[in-house]
């Protein structure tokens, strides 16, 4: 047979819809001829949806709301629910894009900040266009160590609240590292006593938008002038600001931490580096799973590399799951199991997610949301299963934690729900190793290997519901994180 070596050059149109909030200083009218810097902000999960009322009433958006005088023009894009900001990056940069082209906007002086799950996405934003921003400013957040490599010497200020219990601040620390690895420049700013709502702290802070403007992106080298030699690797660092000065009761508050004469002055600080089983901190958590695993909705491509998963561990699952029938292990069953998984997902009613190691392509279990219930109770029922052979590496910890930080994050569920038949140590161990309380038990109520069977009733809250609740109602009911 001949081959051939060939190449297609066309292009691909598409369509793409988005909304979006648009902050104009209330002078931008009468100073016609000024260019004016641009802040791009994403919103956290909360903002999530198709009310543009919900990006309001937080972050940056949320100070807006009273200061007509804020001198940027601001951008707030509201992405769907359901989805990570890494899946409507067109759609950001396409408005970016329309917004510069038809405001007065300094080009040279855009900068791009955002909290929770918009943190995550302004790692990856500004590594994909990282000649479009001057600086970045991620809150409460994490993303991809790989990222600081293509981000070189970006200028970076990165915030976490030191008691945030929704994403731990170790998913701080571990990028900020990553970019000192790489010879940047980067502060890491720690609160004590402030949780996954630092942002209030953060965007309050008018030294922030003053370090903004300090860069430009005509003012930084082409990255691959970028590579530091041996001996500037030796002295730069990565400096960590923690402001202890206002814990212990300082007059002068710490809104101004771009200011080191000050008497509230942060203080530089040996980051320990946690270990795996630390806590759900420890772990390295990416947009598309964790350090050792890569973690995907389930697609049409994947019924093969299931069905080989199933056939291979069929006595194995058939302990611990519902009777299947026979027809269950053909492709066809495999590939209308997986049809029925991406329309359930499409309805917002189902989530199943694969799990590989990274650098393979075959999975070794599945992890599945199911049962998702809106309106009061916000909610879903946990599901899992990991092939034989990879039992005992700590894997299905590690997919359990990040299917519940997606859920809570992204999905802005309140609760999950698990059931453990009592006997199962080693499954009851991962849940509850990855945040999970037990509640009760549940008698005889699934039929597996042909017996009806007790199970263990587990659940997780989302603690940033509970942190609000604690907050807005006082304490109450106990808080579990």
């Amino acid at each position: 047979m001949n081959s051939q070596q060939l190449r297609i050059d066309t292009q691909i149109v598409k369509s793409i819809c988005m909304d979006y909030l648009l902050y104009v200083p209330a002078g931008y009218e009468a100073e016609s001829s000024k260019k004016w810097p641009l802040i791009l902000y994403l919103h956290g999960a909360g903002g999530s949806g198709m009310q543009l009322d919900q990006i309001r009433k937080e972050g940056l958006p949320a100070r807006l709301e009273s200061e007509p005088d804020f001198p940027f023009v601001v951008v707030a894009p509201q992405c769907p629910i359901g989805v990570f900001w890494n899946m409507r990056e067109d759609e950001v940069m396409a408005i970016l894009g329309e917004v510069t082209d038809n405001l007065d906007i300094d080009r040279d002086r855009v900068y791009l900040t955002g909290f929770s799950m918009g943190a995550y996405g302004v790692w990856q934003l500004a590594a994909h266009n990282r000649e479009r921003f001057a600086a970045i400013a991620p809150v409460s957040g994490g993303g991809d160590p790989a990222f600081a490599r293509k981000l070189g010497g970006m200028p970076t200020w990165i915030f976490h609240g030191m008691e945030d219990q929704v994403i731990r601040p170790a998913e701080s620390e571990k990028i900020a590292e990553a970019m000192r690895s790489e010879g940047a420049e980067v502060e890491l700013t720690l609160y004590p006593g402030l949780a996954h709502d630092c942002w209030r702290k953060v965007y309050a802070n008018d030294g922030l938008y003053r370090w903004f403007l300090e860069h430009t992106s005509s003012g930084r080298a082409p990255l691959e002038e970028e590579e530091p030699s041996a001996a500037m690797q030796g002295e730069r660092r990565t400096t960590v600001r923690s402001f202890a000065a206002e814990a212990v009761g300082s007059a002068r508050p710490a809104e101004a931490p771009a200011e080191p004469d000050s008497a509230a002055a942060p203080v530089v600080q040996h980051v320990e580096r946690p270990s795996r089983e630390d806590g759900p901190g420890a772990l390295g958590l990416y947009s598309d799973g964790t350090e050792r695993l890569r973690i995907e909705p389930v697609q049409v491509g994947d019924v093969d590399g299931l069905l080989a998963l199933e056939l291979g561990n069929r006595d194995f699952f058939r302990m611990f799951t519902g009777t299947r029938e026979e027809s269950f292990y053909t492709r066809d069953e495999q590939e209308a199991r997986v049809r029925r998984a991406v329309d359930a997902a499409a309805a917002d009613e189902r989530y199943l997610f694969v799990v590989r190691e990274r650098g393979f392509d075959e999975p070794i279990g599945l992890v599945d949301l199911t049962g998702v219930s809106r309106g009061s109770l916000q909610s879903a029922w946990l599901g899992y299963f990991l092939d034989r052979a990879h039992n005992g590496k700590g894997y299905m910890t590690e997919a359990v934690r990040y299917v519940v930080r997606h859920a809570f994050e992204v999905l802005v569920l309140h609760r999950i729900e698990a059931g453990v038949m009592p006997h199962n140590e080693p499954s009851l161990r991962v849940l509850e190793k990855a945040g999970f309380l037990r509640e009760g038990l549940s008698r005889r109520n699934v039929q597996i290997d042909g017996r009806w069977r007790d199970h263990v009733l587990l659940a997780i809250l989302n603690p940033k519901d509970m942190a609000e609740e604690e907050k807005e109602f006082g304490g109450g009911e106990a808080i579990h994180p």
